[in-house]
């Protein structure tokens, strides 16, 4: 069976470090729909270059606390290097995405989404979500960069935008 719109067989693209940017993963996304658009997405991403070497763990869940927000992806700090800099090796991002909403989404707006959040992990963001308009920006820049494009033009049309704090 064929993924709607992006053309990955179902399983196909299994999450991975051979096959994605992710380094080390924990999924926690029991929704097919999700779990398949998902290994789509991650199939997508250009292998070369950069990875997301930071622990990086990616769930679902019902609802969020962001009115709006369809995914956020957070960084917790696990210790801190003599300098006083956070320490990357023992620090961890946090991909969600929001059932409520992401169910309202075709699987073109679906995958927007989730490049959209991989992306904040591959640039390494430390910042709250609503710190800065620049780090959003930044995130759908990268996406785009990585052929997500028309992904991010059915999101656009299917959602009004959210503005940051």
């Amino acid at each position: 069976m064929l993924c709607s719109d992006c053309g990955c067989e179902e399983g196909e693209g299994a999450v991975g470090a051979d096959s994605t940017i992710l380094v080390k993963a924990r999924l926690r996304v029991a929704n097919p729909r999700y779990r398949n658009l998902l290994a789509c997405c991650l199939d997508r991403v250009p292998k070369s270059g950069h990875r997301i070497g930071l622990k990086t763990e990616i769930r679902t869940r019902k609802r969020g606390t962001l009115p709006g927000v369809v995914g956020l992806t957070t960084f917790i700090i696990g210790g801190y290097a003599p300098n006083g800099v956070a320490d990357e090796e023992s620090g961890a991002h946090t991909i969600t995405f929001y059932t409520d909403l992401l169910d309202q989404l075709s699987d073109k707006a679906v995958m927007a989404v989730m490049a959209h959040e991989l992306a904040h992990a591959w640039l390494n963001e430390h910042l709250r979500p609503e710190a800065s308009r620049v780090r959003e920006d930044d995130a759908d820049m990268l996406a785009e960069m990585w052929g997500f494009g028309p992904e991010l033009q059915a999101l656009a049309a299917e959602t009004e935008p959210v503005e940051a704090s």
